[in-house]
């Protein structure tokens, strides 16, 4: 029997890419389906949940995985409007679409929150805004797997720097990004495919058992 997953941001950025969605779907073999939403519009969410609920789809899980840095700057520079631009995404979406999915979701589901190891173990100070946006998903995640009483298994996943277009532009471009990465433990990112199997573990009954944690999945980058 085939199971049903949301997955927030799916398209890199925030998941509004159209093209990156139909080629998504293309090479899926009939298995994905692409669903524009601007994440920060309450109304495109409520949007894609009425069609959801009217073509009956039962979820098995969801991926809050859509986020945005921002705009870096200095802890004391950073502004009311970064803040909000920032936690609009990160935090207020995502516990939106997670209040609207959890009335589709099937016995035994599971959510998956991406944090990222800024929100849990490593604060860089040009990211405080990123940073607190990400640590209040690592509380609201106990507090959703808390109520839930493992009808719904919430967890978050705490990924170090992986290989993607937006870490890229945050160090200044993918040339910078590799170049600050041969510090690292492992003496580069982690790829993306090195990461995905840990969500997959934790969506599937593979982890029943696992509930209400911040898993770092770095490679060893925040020992240093």
């Amino acid at each position: 029997m085939m199971e049903t997953f949301l997955i927030t941001g799916a398209t890199s950025g925030i998941g509004r890419d159209e093209t990156r969605g139909a080629a998504l779907e293309s090479d899926s073999n009939g298995q994905a389906t692409f669903i524009r939403c601007d994440l920060a519009s309450t109304e495109d969410i409520d949007h894609l949940f009425v069609q959801l609920k009217e073509q009956g789809v039962t979820l098995n899980g969801l991926f809050n995985n859509a986020a945005t840095f921002g705009r870096p700057g200095t802890t004391e520079r950073l502004t009311h409007e970064s803040y909000t631009e920032v936690f609009e995404v990160n935090l207020y979406a995502l516990n939106t679409v997670t209040q609207r999915a959890i009335p589709l979701f099937d016995q035994g589901a599971s959510v998956v929150n991406n944090v990222a190891i800024v929100g849990h173990v490593k604060f860089p100070p040009m990211l405080a805004h990123y940073a607190t946006s990400k640590a209040a998903v690592v509380a609201l995640t106990k507090t959703f797997a808390h109520r839930m009483k493992g009808k719904v298994r919430f967890n978050a996943v705490c990924f170090g720097p992986i290989h993607t277009p937006l870490s890229h532009k945050l160090y200044g471009g993918k040339a910078k990004f590799k170049e600050a990465m041969t510090h690292h433990f492992r003496g580069h990112a982690a790829l993306p495919e090195e990461v995905a199997p840990v969500v997959e573990f934790l969506l599937t009954d593979a982890s029943t058992y696992i509930n209400g944690q911040a898993i770092t999945v770095d490679g060893g980058y925040t020992l240093s």
